[in-house]
């Protein structure tokens, strides 16, 4: 005997509040192919996630959007010099500088190819693949471009 259709919906209710507010949450995560989130890991376990996981889902993203512009996707790409002198800082002064305010609406006028595969493909791919979110608390533009003044 199955439970009432009311106790049904209310049970596939709650789990679809309890699945959207995992979808929202802005605590960090377990990424793929790791076993701490992304503020746990040590300097050498970030590296190597980077290495082994971040940088070649990147490198076929981005060279699927621009195979010619990023056919040396790497390191460099995103951390510039901070890849040759070991340190990796974000944001990179070496990226674009972004315009802060209208940020999107702004650049997607400017620049429309690059922007909306950033917010729409990036953004989005590069917090899933570190266990953040996608947003403000979490991966977004300023992570990686400089505000411009």
């Amino acid at each position: 005997m199955s439970p009432p259709s009311s106790a049904r919906s209310l049970a596939s209710l709650t789990a679809l509040v309890a699945g959207l507010t995992a979808a929202c949450s802005s605590a960090p995560v377990v990424p793929p192919n790791a076993t701490k989130t992304w503020p746990e890991m040590t300097g050498d376990e970030r590296a190597a996630h980077m290495h082994e996981v971040v940088a070649p889902a990147m490198r076929t993203a981005f060279q699927a959007h621009d195979a010619q512009r990023f056919a040396d996707f790497g390191c460099k790409t995103c951390h510039g010099p901070g890849e040759q002198d070991g340190t990796f800082a974000m944001p990179n002064p070496a990226l674009p500088y972004l315009d802060a305010s209208l940020v999107y609406r702004k650049h997607r006028k400017a620049t429309p190819e690059i922007t909306k595969f950033m917010w729409k493909t990036v953004e989005p791919r590069m917090g899933e693949l570190m266990g953040l979110p996608h947003g403000d608390r979490g991966v977004h533009c300023f992570t990686c471009h400089v505000v411009k003044d």
